[in-house]
């Protein structure tokens, strides 16, 4: 006992005991745990399943708790559950057919979030136009790491009205004016493009030239950029475009669930555009504001204007936000425009008759203006401006308009109030094909659209560019170029359908915008003079 080491190992011995026993007491608790877990297990899974579901029975009854009628949503998906595109023209048309003449606005939910859809035009035109400062906002999603996601159409009324301001010289009717003969020009190298074409075949894409020609038109007028796509059909932009509108990872739930989800969208960082589309235009802006101002050249272009808003320390405006107006209005407008063109002369194709009617008001206009075509002889083309109205009628390039409430909204003539922060949906494709409206919707009409047939109309029933303040700003120039390639294409050729490809036209599940599935193709034949 009194050796040194004999209190050590007496100590170790112990501990060595004690450690034993606390060993065996944790595997018996270890154990029980186990056991206890294993019991409670399933009613935790239970008790979260019946909370989660309460949970979601309550957000779908937002619409019902405030007396708004509503269609039975779908657990998670809400309204969207067979929605596969954004372009789904079917899209929100249960909804307007099921409540149409009874409610000025009714509920539905994108995945969990209420969404009040207008129905009743008088409403449609409080939001777009009376009430504008309270619906001045498209849309809630903000991510400031998606670049390209931070343009005109986008982003907050606070950045849109200087932005719209400033920008609204470009598209006034003196400038569409000045672009005119540049695009004018441009039409003679459509018509060769074409031609070379007809060397191959008489059955052509249409929507491939159309294609090029609208990218040079925008390229030339907005970026003195000459693409060069209709001489060269592997020019840069043209290929850029295409994979842009080629792309098969979008489609409408995945736009609905990115502004939905916003805070999730930030957190992994996520953009709409591949990374080289990112790429291509803020080398583009930077390259070309580096030369401009080395250079000295002034085009007064939409350039010369974004480089005058940089200098504004107002707007704070950088090469990144600089690069979203730029990528914005190259894709919109080249896409629209060609769309536009192809479904135009896809509907002439149908009815000869039409197109035969087309073809003689031009010549008679043209006729009139010692047969030159000058800015007066186009703007004196009624029948024209016809043909496209109603196509766009037909095709409207968004099938819906969004606005957010910026404040609690008292609905005029209701006892209802739209809450603020809460999205607005106006069904621009269902109004577009209400049979009250427009009799036989299918039928393709120009008359409809004669100054005449206007006045018996609300002003709301057509939404092809929007309506209001927050419209599509550059609607004229979008026109003026469809209207030039129509000329030059149908005084040239005739368009008919070939016996191979004369069904509906099928739309893309992934755009933003209504473009084609695949080619339009039509029979196309030389008219000789």
């Amino acid at each position: 006992p009194d050796h040194p080491s004999f209190g050590n190992n007496f100590d170790r011995k112990h501990m060595q005991h004690d450690a034993n026993s606390l060993s065996l007491e944790n595997n018996d608790v270890f154990s029980g745990s186990q056991a206890l877990l294993s019991r409670t297990a399933p009613a935790l899974v239970l008790i979260i399943f019946l909370v989660r579901t309460a949970y979601m029975v309550w957000k779908y009854c937002y619409w019902t708790l405030r007396g708004v009628k509503q269609l039975k949503a779908n657990f998670l998906l809400g309204h969207i559950a067979k929605l596969q595109s954004l372009n789904h023209r079917q899209f929100m048309q249960e909804v307007y057919d099921t409540f149409r003449g009874r409610e000025k606005f009714v509920g539905v939910y994108a995945f969990t979030k209420p969404v009040a859809v207008i129905l009743d035009l008088d409403l449609v035109k409080a939001v777009l136009i009376k009430d504008f400062s309270n619906f001045s906002s498209r849309m809630l999603y903000k991510n400031e790491k998606d670049i390209l996601s931070q343009h005109l159409f986008n982003v907050e009324a606070g950045l849109w009205r200087p932005l719209r301001h400033k920008f609204s010289p470009t598209f006034t009717s003196g400038k569409i004016k000045f672009m005119f003969p540049t695009v004018r020009k441009l039409c003679q190298d459509f018509v060769l493009s074409v031609e070379r074409g007809l060397e191959k075949s008489d059955l052509l894409n249409v929507h491939h030239f159309n294609s090029l020609f609208t990218v040079d038109a925008i390229g030339t007028c907005f970026f003195g950029i000459e693409c060069n796509s209709l001489r060269n059909p592997e020019a840069e932009f043209l290929k850029l475009s295409s994979r842009i509108f080629s792309r098969t990872n979008f489609n409408v739930r995945w736009h609905l669930f990115k502004q939905t989800y916003v805070g999730l969208m930030k957190f992994i960082g996520f953009k709409r555009f591949p990374q080289f589309v990112e790429d291509f235009f803020r080398i583009t802006v930077c390259e070309g504001f580096k030369a401009r101002k080395r250079q000295e050249i002034l085009r007064n272009d939409f350039v010369d204007i974004l480089i005058e808003l940089k200098k504004s320390r107002d707007l704070n405006l950088s090469y990144d936000k600089i690069s979203a107006q730029l990528f914005i209005f190259f894709t919109a407008g080249f896409e629209t425009s060609s769309t536009s063109m192809s479904y135009a002369l896809y509907e002439l194709a149908k009815y000869p008759d039409i197109q035969n009617k087309l073809r003689q008001d031009i010549w008679e206009v043209l006729q009139q203006h010692n047969n030159e075509l000058s800015y007066e002889a186009l703007m004196d083309m009624e029948y024209l401006d016809c043909v496209l109205t109603e196509t766009l009628r037909m095709y409207p390039p968004l099938p819906f308009l969004q606005r957010v409430s910026l404040n609690d909204y008292p609905v005029p003539g209701t006892k209802f109030v739209i809450e603020k922060n809460t999205e607005v949906f106006i069904p621009a494709h269902a109004i577009h094909y209400d049979p009250d409206i427009y009799p036989n919707p299918k039928l393709f009409r120009p008359e409809r659209f004669l100054r005449r047939e206007l006045f018996k109309r609300h002003p709301q029933t057509f939404l092809g560019f929007g309506d209001g303040p927050r419209n599509c700003i550059a609607l004229r120039f979008g026109r003026m170029i469809t209207k030039l390639g129509l000329i030059a294409l149908l005084t040239k050729f005739k368009f008919s359908q070939s016996s191979e490809n004369c069904g509906d036209i099928e739309f893309s599940n992934h755009s933003m915008v209504l473009v084609p599935k695949g080619s339009v193709y039509l029979r196309v034949e030389r008219i000789e003079n």
